[in-house]
């Protein structure tokens, strides 16, 4: 296992799914940009509640980051062309709104420090 930071664009809306010993979790497929301009394809799921959340509030198209463990994963399409993409047990979820979030609240703790802690 490759513990990644990755980032892309969701290519479908998350899926809440509930396995065989009544747990939830998500998943969702996202492409990431390769070095060479070419689509990483990035198959996510998501077993923590917080993650599972986070995943869940996003649509196909958004941007995100997420970090957690990967694996290589090969396969054949029907057409006979072998692919590879990473699995990804997705541990932490980062959004646009999350880090402008931060910021902001970064922005007020600055000012109040500045204003003498008001």
């Amino acid at each position: 296992m490759l513990s990644v930071l990755l980032e892309g664009t969701l290519s479908a809306a998350p899926v809440s799914r509930v396995s065989s010993k009544g747990s939830t979790f998500a998943t969702v497929q996202m492409r990431a940009a390769g070095e060479d301009g070419e689509a990483a394809w990035c198959s996510l799921i998501a077993f923590s509640e917080t993650a599972v959340e986070a995943l869940l509030a996003l649509h196909a198209g958004d941007a995100v980051a997420v970090a957690g463990q990967a694996s290589l994963n090969h396969w054949e399409t029907s057409t006979g062309e072998h692919r590879v993409g990473l699995r990804v047990t997705v541990q932490r979820v980062l959004t646009v709104y999350d880090a402008s979030q931060r910021r902001k609240r970064g922005a007020v703790a600055a000012v109040v420090q500045t204003l003498g802690g008001r």
